[in-house]
């Protein structure tokens, strides 16, 4: 009871520990990979820009947003058409990635392979030609190397560099100094101590698992020992009960029943030993020791005879003979063989065949629509050998037998002796 109450309350407290701290560091590694995808997706706005031939209305070349409201405002003002639908894929991809993807540096470069896709290849392949590409390439990899490594602080946007256009000195703007972030090295600190705690979280849970089942297997043992000895006890009665029967088995005045006692054991200790073998789970139940009821002595009969023990046995039914048979040409010319006789009619037997004795029988030409279309598009393969004609075969006529056929059985062969007299009507 004690060890039980200890392994659940072990148990108990390794969820609620990991589990409150694991969601935080799901939810914080998200985040940050969706801030990536933002940063990836802004970034390719702005190399869009950097493309006066198809955006010839461009104001401003960078957008001071964090959010996609503020991008789409960008989009807008710059008249950047089909950017926003871009962005909305974009966007779309990246929720299916982080969803369905477990690795994350596959989902992005995913998103970044759509990106570059949309906007550089096929017929706008040229814009690889950009003075602004090869850092908008280099910008959207540090994006992606910034998401997946611990405590590395986010890339700054890059902004692509655009033709160079001759200005005057008072054209020049004056150079605009950055701020650092400050709170990199506090959200730096934060993850490594979020992520040592979770390590530290996962060896207890790791510990307190191997002391369960430490627990399982301690407490199985003697339960496995006491099942062992329960089955060798019952294997010992039913062996014990069987040499007795097998001395009964051998004297005279034991009748037949006897034997089904000895055999009924047998059947019980090769269960048992056979449960014994799979080892289940559940108690094994006990094998009743006494399978029949004990046998009443019959008297002895020293000269009554020997009586057998099935006295009557009813007469196998005999296999009924055939009083019709079917054939389908009279393949042997004058007549048909007896192995190729069909028991049932079938769509191409031609010929109905009826039986008068074991040698003798008459034919006649099916009168089965089907059958008679068959014997009506080859007369002479189907009719010639074995029917005489009255009147000339017609396609679309139908065959009527205005005299039987007659049949003589010599060997294994129906011999025509008279043939049948057919009329096309």
């Amino acid at each position: 009871m004690i060890c039980q109450t200890a392994r659940r309350l072990l148990l108990l407290s390794v969820l609620l520990l990991t589990k409150p701290v694991f969601a935080q560091i799901d939810a914080d590694y998200r985040k940050k990979l969706d801030q990536a995808a933002f940063q990836m997706i802004k970034t390719t706005v702005e190399f869009l820009t950097t493309d006066k031939e198809t955006f010839k209305e461009v104001q401003i070349a960078q957008c001071n947003c964090d959010s996609y409201e503020g991008l789409r405002e960008f989009i807008a003002k710059n008249k950047l058409i089909g950017a926003d639908k871009l962005v909305e894929d974009a966007r779309r991809r990246a929720a299916q990635n982080f969803a369905q993807i477990n690795q994350p540096r596959t989902a992005l470069d995913e998103i970044k392979d759509f990106l570059v896709q949309k906007v550089a290849s096929g017929d706008r392949a040229g814009r690889q030609q950009l003075p602004g590409y090869k850092a908008y390439d280099t910008a959207l990899t540090n994006f992606i190397n910034a998401a997946v490594t611990t405590g590395a602080p986010a890339p700054a946007t890059v902004q692509p560099t655009e033709n160079p256009e001759p200005t005057t000195q008072s054209d020049t703007p004056e150079p605009v100094e950055k701020t650092p972030t400050p709170t990199t090295t506090t959200s730096q600190s934060n993850g490594n101590s979020m992520n040592s705690l979770a390590l530290i979280l996962s060896i207890l849970s790791l510990a307190g698992v191997a002391f369960l089942a430490y627990l399982v297997l301690k407490n199985r043992q003697p339960q496995q020992s006491a099942r062992d000895v329960q089955f060798d006890s019952q294997l010992a009665k039913l062996s014990d009960r069987i040499s007795k029967l097998e001395v009964r088995k051998n004297q005279t005045n034991e009748t037949f029943q006897l034997n089904s006692q000895l055999e009924a054991l047998e059947r019980a200790v090769r269960q048992l030993e056979q449960t014994r073998a799979e080892k289940p789970v559940a108690p094994v139940a006990k094998v009743p020791l006494e399978v029949v009821t004990p046998v009443q002595e019959m008297p002895e009969e020293t000269d009554a005879p020997a009586r057998p023990v099935n006295r009557f046995r009813p007469t196998p039914a005999l296999p009924t003979k055939p009083t019709a048979l079917y054939a389908r040409t009279a393949d042997l010319g004058d007549g048909f063989s007896a192995g190729g006789l069909l028991t049932t009619p079938e769509r191409d037997t031609v010929f109905d065949i009826t039986l008068q004795d074991d040698a003798q029988a008459t034919y006649q030409v099916s009168e089965n629509a089907d059958a008679q279309r068959l014997a009506l598009s080859d007369p002479y393969s189907y009719l010639n050998d074995a029917c005489e004609y009255l009147t000339q075969p017609n396609p679309n006529s139908r065959i009527r037998t205005e005299q039987a056929g007659r049949l003589t059985l010599q060997g294994d062969k129906w011999k025509i002796t008279e043939k049948a007299k057919i009329r096309f009507i």
